[in-house]
Parts: C-alpha cells; sequence; structure tokens
C-alpha cells in the first residue's frame, strides 16, 4: 500500500475526533508552511505564502462548516465566531503579507488543537457535536 493509500484509508476509518485532530494538524502545518515562505525570495514567496494561507483557510473553513451549532450549543457558536476571526484574519495577512497576523492564528490553532485533544482523551467514546459528521472530502489532508 502506498503512502497515499494508507493516508486516504486512515482519514476515512478515522473517528470524528481523530478527523478534527488531523485537520488541525494539517491547518499548523500550512500556517508554518506559509511563515517559512517568507524566507523565499522573488515571485515564488507571494504564490508560496498565498497558496499555504488559502489551504489553512480552506481548512477552517471546513472546521467552521462541520460545527453543529444546535447540539454543540454556546461552544459551537463561539467556535465558529473563532474560526470566522481566523479565516479574516489569514486573508489580511495574505493580503498585507503580515506575518505576525499568521503566527497569530498558527498559535491559536494550536492551543485549540490541544484542546481537542484533551476533549479526545476524556470523550474517547462520546462524538463531539462540533466534530465533522463525515470525512471531507474537500480539504487534501497530505500530513
Amino acid at each position: 500500500m502506498t503512502q497515499t493509500n494508507y493516508h486516504k484509508m486512515n482519514i476515512m476509518t478515522a473517528s470524528p475526533m481523530e478527523l478534527i485532530l488531523m485537520l488541525y494538524d494539517e491547518c499548523i502545518r500550512a500556517l508554518a508552511k506559509a511563515d517559512q515562505a517568507f524566507s523565499i525570495s522573488g515571485p515564488e514567496r507571494i504564490e508560496s505564502i498565498n497558496n499555504h494561507l488559502l489551504h489553512a483557510q480552506d481548512i477552517i473553513t471546513e472546521l467552521a462548516v462541520s460545527l453543529d451549532l444546535e447540539k454543540g450549543g454556546e461552544i459551537a457558536g463561539n467556535l465558529q465566531r473563532l474560526y470566522d476571526f481566523m479565516v479574516h484574519h489569514l486573508s489580511q495577512a495574505n493580503v498585507a503579507k503580515d506575518r505576525m497576523k499568521i503566527l497569530e492564528v498558527r498559535k491559536m490553532m494550536e492551543d485549540l488543537r490541544e484542546a481537542w485533544q484533551d476533549v479526545s482523551k476524556q470523550e474517547t467514546s462520546v462524538p463531539s457535536a462540533a466534530a465533522p459528521s463525515s470525512p471531507m472530502s474537500t480539504i487534501n489532508i497530505s500530513g
């Protein structure tokens, strides 16, 4: 089995909580790559930053649309507002090529990922209301 097929199998068999963690991991990687792209010279720099930020925004958007606002209540609503803020912040970072905004969102994603990891350890058998209801087919998780 190739690494790509193995990775696809992991995604298709992952629990909703595992999918959330995979999305956070991939978003954090994309933000790290966008940050690293600031060291590139020439036009590739702008293209690389842009592509990685768009990928991160797509992942955050997927997390936002997968929230179950009815079951998740206030927590899901707060997460949705935070995700909206992050997408907007990354959009501004992309236009201005503002590295600090990228680092701010990356820190927020790392903190949220840690919180989800803690929830995952506590509630391994109970699906979260904020968890995706099905595997994401629109997001490329290249991890």
